[in-house]
Order: structure tokens, then C-alpha cells, then sequence
């Protein structure tokens, strides 16, 4: 059997108030739409990329130090969910911020320092509701959520290549 080193990433997963109502409507539009990608993975949004490091424990470390720094980040959802049908994607699409584009470029720039192949990631901050599916016809959705606390990250780990993520450890913001 094929193994391979392990690959991180890093994910913001909401609160748990949150995290159920983004669930319930995620839930609904999977099965309204007859897919369960989506379903493999937390409710969360991604920040940096996954990668296989060089050293966990060197780049774990730094991103402890960027986060004891930060202070928790507001961040606003737009009113409806999006649909992007050439894309077979819906979902809740996050306001960018400045706050947001230099955090996230922090930890993308850590995990890239100890990645053993750095890679940018094109960052369109959202929550995925239902890929991939047919969404011609469907009409975005009231948002569960207009506003999310980003006051702690996720580091996300695949043992193998087909696996989703699953959360390793979490690290809170200052």
C-alpha cells in the first residue's frame, strides 16, 4: 500500500453556535442536491493550503507565536449564500479585510517556510455548502451567519492521499 508523509493545512472552524447552523443548512443543500463532498470536512474555511513540512514541530511553534499576538478577528459573511454554477458550487462567501489578507498571508508564509514544496494559495474566503453539484437552479439561501469571531485556527492533518482533512490541534488567538 502506498503511504505518503502527512499533509497539513491550515482551517478557521467557527464557533459551535455557529458551526450548527451553518451545519443544518449545509445538510440540507447536500442532500437537496445529492452530494456529500462537502460533508467530509469540518464546516470551516480555508487560510493556508495543504502541504507536507520539512519539521511539525518548527512550524507548529511559529504559528503559536503569530497567534499569541493576534487578537480575535471579526469577520462578516455576505447576506445570502452564493451560487456559482460553472464552478457546481454554493456556499457563504467571507467580506475580505485587510485584517483578514495579512493574517492569513502570515500563516500561509509560515507553512510555506516549512513546507517541503511551497505553494500560494488563491484565497476566496468562504464556507463550502455543497460541492460538486448541479446548482443551476438554485436560489441563494438566507446566511445562518453574518458574523464570525475568527478567534482560533485549525491545523488540519490527511494521512492519505483520498483522505479529507481532520483537525490535529487547535490554537487560539491571543
Amino acid at each position: 500500500m502506498f503511504c505518503m508523509a502527512p499533509k497539513y493545512a491550515i482551517f478557521f472552524i467557527p464557533e459551535l453556535e455557529d458551526r450548527k447552523k451553518i451545519s443544518k443548512l449545509r445538510s440540507k443543500m447536500c442532500k437537496l442536491y445529492h452530494t456529500t463532498q462537502a460533508l467530509q470536512y469540518p464546516v470551516h474555511m480555508s487560510l493556508a493550503s495543504g502541504t507536507e513540512l520539512k519539521d511539525y514541530s518548527l512550524f507548529e511553534k511559529e504559528i503559536k507565536e503569530l497567534c499569541k499576538n493576534r487578537k480575535p478577528l471579526t469577520m462578516y459573511a455576505e447576506k445570502n449564500t452564493s451560487v456559482l454554477p460553472d464552478r457546481f458550487w454554493t456556499g457563504i462567501h467571507i467580506k475580505k479585510s485587510k485584517k483578514l489578507l495579512d493574517f492569513k498571508n502570515k500563516l500561509e508564509s509560515i507553512k510555506n517556510k516549512h513546507s517541503t514544496k511551497p505553494v500560494k494559495m488563491y484565497f476566496v474566503p468562504h464556507i463550502t455548502l455543497a460541492f460538486p453539484a448541479k446548482v443551476d437552479n438554485i436560489e441563494p439561501a438566507k446566511n445562518p451567519v453574518t458574523k464570525l469571531i475568527l478567534n482560533r485556527i485549525a491545523i488540519v492533518k490527511k494521512e492519505r492521499k483520498w483522505a479529507p482533512y481532520r483537525i490535529h490541534k487547535y490554537i487560539k488567538l491571543a
